[in-house]
């Protein structure tokens, strides 16, 4: 067997037992009592602290021999003709991996005789007798699976600014307000689009109501405007947000960069002291020193959770026996290699290539858990939610992974834009304001000046206001939100608040295709069906079974129902024009910053319908993510 790309992994660079002790002590120091020169040793000590295995840039060759300590450093650049989930340098490599690929790309998953469980049972699958709502078709779920956060988001990133069909204007400076941010993502999109001669200054606002988001939010920024190797920064970034372990070296180093900014917190007086960050960026925190000090010792205590614990848990949410028949339905309209990747993040939860190195990964995510040890969203949630698939798709495809690696697609593509936000901290003056307060109450705190501490003047306008799904019934409503929030806006034809209604149709009876009066259902039905014919030959291939692709397929309806109608009545009912009276706001008919729906133009009218060119987007979109294709979009600006 040749093995001229493989080498012996390294030793350890510190004992692990050395590296629990370090992350030990520095979550429970008491930053009122650090001097200057410790500080800098836990940073220097926490730099020096890299695990044995570098971030990828490309795809690497899969041939990983674990019980040996050995792995090839080249990149892969041939895949696997039977999965293509991986990839090898040389016919030498993926022969000496074969043993151990076979697991995976032999798997009963990927077989043609596989077949959902209610079907191998003889019996109805349980999301067609449950009364309740489906996987993915309701916010709300069995607390024993659903957590309560969402600390990913569901819906995919946006530009707020969308600076092309706005101002148009590269030097004008702009305050932005995410009122309910649930991540960074939009923060991301909107900051990574601005053009690279972008010259002015950005005021961002990020708050959420929920502390586990922002907390979560504010270790982001320390992670990325802190550590001063980028490649390191990016990838804890990347760990930090979306996989359930990490590292135990990036621990430590997650444990350094929370001690400056506890000591600053600690120190800071009544006058505005902004938290530094690389270049000319700046962080304000409006929380107090000891929520702050809760939460960051919560993600960098070795006490949080144990990693026995933290996978059973993970476990049990992912993988409980109570919720085979919605895994199975979602496996069932899945290619098969699709289907391996998507059950394999199931296991693991971790963001990266399929065949890259992974057993370093031996260290909690505790931000996932909650202090109780439990999982905290959803047991379907999902971190491709959040992005647009072709982009992540396009991005694996540009460092070599396969499409059917969906997972490692994911992976370059987060380190891209994390690379990109990171270099905008420092090439851009950002000044964050991280709030955690309730997103009715935030414009009275505004106003009231009581936040000037942090850079935020009650005379205050802002030129984008993004307020999610909040204007859903179900939380502030279309009425409490125009209201409180309407005054913040600033004039002129640009500034806009954006949302959108994602549970709307559940007060509206024709909101959805299946409450349409038959008349209106009968053709939606039609055109499903011609769908269906073209993807029926190939449903023992992709689908299962006929069985799965009339399910899948029908479940995708609202994507040809034409719902705008629907819609305004649903807005009249939530007494629209006297709220837009009251507020001196405009309901825009012309979006200029993000469609009416999901996958429509953007500049396309009220009624458009989402667009797919082929077959493979259709499949991208209604399968590798789980919108309810009812999700409506508004912008009001003022009169």
């Amino acid at each position: 067997m040749t093995r001229t790309n493989l080498k012996g992994l390294p030793s350890d660079p510190n004992n692990q037992h050395d590296l629990g002790r370090f992350a030990a002590l520095a979550s429970k120091m008491d930053p009122s009592a650090a001097s200057g020169t410790f500080r800098e040793a836990v940073m220097a000590y926490a730099q020096a602290s890299k695990p044995r295995f570098p971030p990828p840039k490309v795809l690497p060759c899969a041939n990983v021999q674990p019980s040996t300590y050995r792995v090839c450093d080249q990149p892969g650049t041939k895949a696997c003709s039977g999965c293509r989930l991986v990839s090898y340098c040389s016919q030498e490599c993926q022969r000496a991996h074969w043993k151990r690929h076979k697991l995976d790309c032999k798997m009963f998953l990927r077989s043609d005789d596989w077949m959902p469980v209610w079907r191998r049972e003889g019996r109805p699958p349980q999301f067609l007798t449950d009364s309740g709502p489906g996987e993915g078709e309701s916010p709300f779920g069995s607390p024993k699976f659903n957590g309560g956060c969402s600390l990913w988001g569901n819906m995919p990133a946006i530009d707020l600014i969308n600076l092309k069909d706005n101002e148009k204007d590269t030097t004008k400076d702009f305050s932005l307000a995410f009122v309910a941010s649930g991540d960074l993502r939009h923060v991301l999109k909107t900051v990574n689009s601005l053009p690279e001669d972008y010259s002015g200054n950005l005021d961002i606002l990020i708050n959420d109501g929920n502390p586990f988001v922002a907390y979560r939010n504010i270790m982001l920024l320390l992670i990325l405007g802190t550590l001063p190797e980028e490649d390191m920064a990016v990838d804890i970034a990347l760990h930090f947000w979306y996989s359930t372990f990490m590292p135990a070296e990036y621990h430590v180093q997650l444990s350094a960069v929370t001690l400056p900014l506890l000591k600053h917190m600690h120190e800071r007086t009544n006058t505005r002291s902004p938290f530094p960050l690389r270049g000319e960026s700046t962080m304000d925190v409006a929380c107090s020193l000891a929520d702050v000090r809760l939460f960051m010792e919560h993600y960098i205590s070795t006490a949080s959770i144990s990693l026995e614990d933290a996978q059973n848990e993970y476990n049990r949410v992912r993988n409980h026996p109570e919720r085979a028949d919605y895994r199975d339905r979602m496996y069932a309209g899945l290619s098969l290699s699709h289907r391996a990747a998507f059950y394999e993040y199931r296991r693991f939860g971790l963001v990266l290539p399929f065949g890259a190195i992974n057993a370093h990964f031996n260290f909690p995510n505790a931000s996932l858990f909650s202090p109780e040890k439990q999982w905290l969203q959803t047991d379907y949630a999902d971190p491709i939610e959040g992005w647009n698939i072709n982009e992540v798709l396009q991005a694996g495809k540009a460092h070599g992974a396969q499409p059917e690696d969906i997972y490692g697609c994911l992976y370059f593509f987060l380190s891209n834009q994390l690379r990109t936000f990171a270099q905008r901290i420092t090439k851009f003056p950002i000044s964050f304001k991280m709030f955690n307060a309730d997103a009715s109450a935030l414009p009275k705190i505004i106003r009231h000046d009581t936040a000037s501490a942090f850079g935020l003047k009650p005379t205050l306008k802002f030129d984008r206001i993004e307020v999610s799904n909040i204007l859903d019934v179900n939380y502030v409503g279309l009425n409490g939100v125009l209201t409180i929030w309407a005054p913040l806006l600033a004039d002129g034809k640009d500034a806009v608040l954006v949302g959108y209604f994602m549970n709307w149709f559940l007060q509206q009876k024709d909101g959805r295709a299946t409450g349409a009066t038959s008349s209106a259902f009968k053709p939606l039905v039609g055109r499903m069906t011609e769908r269906l014919k073209l993807t029926v030959d190939k449903a023992k291939m992709t689908l299962g079974s006929a069985e799965a692709a009339i399910i899948s397929l029908m479940s995708d309806i609202d994507i040809v129902y034409e719902n705008s109608k629907p819609f305004s009545m649903f807005l009249r009912k939530q007494g629209l024009q006297a709220v837009l009276k009251k507020t001196g706001l405009t309901l825009r008919s012309k979006h200029r910053v993000v469609p009416h729906r999901l996958l429509v133009p953007l500049k396309a009218p009220f009624s458009a319908l989402p667009e797919f060119p082929d077959e493979e987007s259709w499949y991208n979109y209604t399968k590798l993510t789980a919108f309810s294709w009812a999700e409506r979009f508004v912008e009001f600006e003022k009169n």
